[in-house]
């Protein structure tokens, strides 16, 4: 095994030179193209890997954000990460939230609790029992993490008919090929040792645990556990396919951290970057998907923290996030648009029971005005010449047939939207809810969504 630093800022990590693990959905690294700026002094790295014309990628980079993988089972913390999201389907767009993609991560470092690890292999054992039939003898697992690359592994084991407890520890490392190796140390079984009489039997691992097929993804060889990190989670039913070249890994209580990185200045990077103090954030562009509620496409997009506490979420949708875009087409649902406005009125008794359809032409409005007074309108959404989303409300009438003076609801509406601006007949909405679509310069009505265009940023969009 080489253990090796690739740069004095690794030096805390055991460190090999990887070779890229075969995976289910193989991703050609390629020298990347061209930087694509839209931020101040930041960039989302594209073109590292194969795209057909009929693959859906988006490419990203992130700051301290989590992702949950493995029926959930696997949390994942990364203090930066580049990785492309490759859609499993791209005949429909991809569902971030919902983990309907396959990952390259191109650079990054990622850390796991013991915890979400002892969840995980339980997850992988269950599901070795429901592929081969056979069930494990295995039980009551724990994996624990200690500094120095040591990790723990406590459970029963069962034999004869009897759930024996036994403990393993040992030393984690990853070798030149970019797979995490597990050499055994110290072994007791019911609080006494028995490595003396293993070896005396000349028993190992391999014999014990009976993992020997490398195709899963681990296997284990004499008294070695290898473990495929892209492998093992793209074996699996259901699960992502993972491209990830493994560079480095170090432990800490109850934490274990990956290093990766197609290439060692990749590793390198990733280190840097995770070094800079930034809050939380997320930068994506290129492809279609569905992430928030929103359909995007063709976008460049930035996803920031508001809850800096704590990592910013991929998985989950929820109020934690503040979406910039930059460019892009935007698709909002029916659903998700009432949604936006009944935020953006609060609780104001101004429109209360609010009720939107969207049609080909405009929307139609319903809702209680002051609380009380039943009342429709329609609405005709568009854009500023300064490229904020505006609507324009007309026909409106009150207990469905009497009319009511347009300047009298604009005026109510305006005072109760947050940021809303009167503008010319209609209302200049300001950032919805934490929804910035940057220089707005077309919206499209269509049945049940509406497309909304955007170009450039405006002069006060976040970078």
């Amino acid at each position: 095994m080489n253990i090796q630093a690739v740069a004095p800022v690794a030096q805390a990590y055991a460190v090999g030179t990887a070779a890229t693990p075969a995976t289910r959905t193989p991703a050609t690294s390629q020298p990347r193209t061209t930087p694509s700026a839209y931020g101040r002094d930041s960039y989302v790295a594209s073109g590292y890997v194969s795209n057909t014309y009929d693959q859906n990628v988006v490419y990203g980079q992130g700051k301290n954000i989590g992702i949950r993988i493995i029926d959930k089972a696997l949390g994942l913390k990364s203090g930066y990460i580049e990785a492309a999201f490759i859609d499993k389907t791209p005949q429909n767009a991809m569902d971030i939230e919902s983990i309907d993609f396959n990952l390259h991560v191109q650079a990054g470092e990622v850390g796991v609790s013991d915890v979400d690890a002892t969840l995980t292999v339980e997850t992988i054992l269950r599901r070795r029992e429901l592929r081969t039939g056979k069930k494990s003898p295995v039980s009551e697992l724990r994996v624990a993490f200690d500094p120095d690359n040591q990790v723990r592994v406590e459970g029963k084991f069962k034999a004869l008919g009897f759930k024996i407890p036994f403990s393993v520890s040992g030393q984690i490392n990853v070798d030149t090929a970019g797979q995490l190796h597990y050499d055994l140390g110290k072994a007791k079984v019911s609080g006494i040792g028995v490595n003396g009489v293993m070896n005396t039997f000349g028993l190992t691992l391999e014999k014990v645990l009976k993992l020997n097929n490398p195709l899963d993804g681990y296997y284990a060889h004499g008294n070695t556990l290898v473990v495929d990190l892209g492998r093992t989670v793209s074996s699996m039913d259901n699960a992502l396919g993972l491209h990830a070249s493994v560079r480095g890994v170090r432990t800490n209580v109850g934490q274990l951290q990956l290093l990766v990185g197609d290439r060692p200045a990749d590793a390198q990077r990733a280190l840097t970057e995770r070094n800079t103090k930034e809050p939380a954030y997320i930068k994506a562009e290129g492809g279609h998907a569905y992430i928030d509620g929103f359909f995007v496409k063709d976008g460049q997009l930035a996803i920031y923290d508001r809850t800096p506490d704590s990592p910013l979420n991929i998985s989950y949708q929820g109020p934690e996030r503040a979406i910039v875009l930059h460019k892009g087409h935007v698709g909002v649902t029916e659903q998700r648009f009432t949604q936006l406005l009944q935020e953006e009125l609060g609780n104001s008794d101004a429109l209360t029971d609010l009720n939107v359809k969207l049609g080909a032409s405009n929307g139609k409005v319903s809702g209680k005005l002051f609380g009380a007074i039943p009342l429709s309108l329609n609405m005709t959404l568009g854009a500023t010449n300064d490229g904020r989303l505006m609507f324009t409300p007309s026909r409106t009438k009150a207990f469905g047939f009497i009319p009511v003076p347009g300047g009298l609801v604009r005026g109510q509406l305006q005072k109760v939207i947050n940021g809303g601006e009167a503008y010319g007949k209609g209302i200049a909405l300001g950032n919805m809810n934490g929804i910035d679509l940057g220089h707005v310069t077309q919206v499209s009505h269509q049945p049940g969504y509406l497309v909304i265009s955007s170009g450039q940023n405006t002069p006060n969009s976040q970078n």
